[in-house]
């Protein structure tokens, strides 16, 4: 139990203690006055019944105000589970608006790679014409060259044969 229920059992349990020793002299009989009236009551009784009233009103009042905590406390994690599904569904649908932008952004990753991927085929396919085409001239420059050398041999009188070149 808690220290304040356990208190006050046990000075409810000293009152009722001191009240069943002093029996007799809470039931005799005294003169009380009220503003406007007097009367004779046993002064102890009417001071017990105010106590046991006074106890009775706090409880109910403690009791009342236990039921009114614990429904707001029902209708505040009500309001929290709402607003726990209302961010439970906006994460939900970031989640889904950041899939989408993922997903654009890749496609269009995808079409600037598709487009770099065919310019840098037709570089290469440029290039290697180019270089076909340097092959085809260089091809030339040989031939033309070796075939210069062949008429400046055979003005000179040399003979070129498979084998070897032999003197005419």
């Amino acid at each position: 139990m808690k220290f304040r229920t356990t208190f006050m059992i046990v000075v409810l349990a000293l009152v009722g203690i001191f009240a069943a020793v002093n029996w007799g002299a809470f039931l005799a009989p005294t003169q009380l006055t009220l503003v406007f009236t007097d009367f004779q009551a046993p002064l102890g009784l009417v001071m017990l019944g105010v106590v046991v009233v006074l106890t009775a009103v706090f409880l109910m009042y403690v009791m009342a105000l236990q039921t009114s905590v614990l429904f707001e406390t029902r209708r505040l994690t009500k309001q929290l589970d709402t607003q726990r599904d209302l961010a439970d569904q906006a994460e939900k649908s970031r989640f889904i608006e950041l899939r989408g932008y993922l997903q654009s952004e890749l496609q269009q990753l995808q079409q600037r790679q598709n487009a770099h991927l065919s310019a840098l085929t037709s570089k290469l396919e440029s290039v290697q014409q180019d270089i076909q085409q340097r092959g085809q001239l260089t091809e030339n420059a040989v031939a033309a060259q070796i075939g210069e050398l062949d008429d400046r041999l055979q003005r000179h009188g040399v003979g070129v044969s498979a084998v070897g070149i032999k003197a005419i």
